[in-house]
């Protein structure tokens, strides 16, 4: 006799396997990199996204006989993991940290704030003095205040090593705004040490 778990899996994996195998599937997703469209089913799209349901539901939409759509923004692998995400909800490790960015963009764009939250929990839990930079850079794209406040306490703390690597002066060129904040933060946080030493 099958076990419950075995059921549960065929159960939630019965969308997955709709979309491997292209079973009634009704819409084509083309990525920006290829002509290679997926085939998808607008049902998931619109239950997922209400950016893809708000799409699908325009009258554009409708009147057009073309049953694609390009998400130029996500390379065919990109939007296959994003698309595989969709059905059953889950992302592996590898494929979070092969596609965290374009897929973390892609959640802000179609507002699918579960998978924002994914990207950006592994984006936390993966900083490190060589990334931080950029992390920081992505967070301000979709004003992400959460991502923002842990990447910024990141990067103060570790100012003396961040502040000396190739890629900090080519940050502080393309982004102005945000080194200046950083600094800021920095020296108060510097000047609130000197003050508790002072005083205790």
């Amino acid at each position: 006799m099958a076990s419950e778990s075995t059921h549960k899996e065929v159960f939630f994996g019965g969308l997955v396997k709709a979309f491997k195998e292209q079973w009634q599937v009704d819409i084509r997703l083309k990525p920006g990199d290829d002509d290679n469209a997926i085939p998808a089913h607008k049902v998931i799209l619109a239950a997922r996204s209400k950016v893809f349901r708000d799409m699908l539901e325009s009258d554009e939409c409708k009147a057009s006989q073309d049953e694609t759509i390009t998400l130029s923004e996500l390379k065919h692998e990109e939007l296959k993991t994003f698309l595989e995400f969709l059905y059953n909800g889950s992302l592996s490790f590898t494929e979070l940290k092969q596609h965290v960015r374009p897929l973390y963009l892609a959640a802000d764009k179609y507002e699918i704030p579960y998978l924002q939250d994914l990207c950006r929990n592994h984006l936390i839990s993966n900083l490190n003095s060589s990334n931080a930079l950029d992390v920081l850079e992505l967070s301000d794209i979709p004003s992400d205040k959460p991502l923002n406040e842990a990447v910024s306490r990141y990067i103060i703390e570790h100012m003396d090593e961040i502040a000396f690597s190739q890629n900090f002066k080519p940050f502080v060129e393309k982004n102005p705004s945000l080194a200046v904040e950083i600094m800021q933060a920095f020296l108060n946080k510097t000047k609130d040490s000197r003050l508790r030493r002072y005083y205790y």
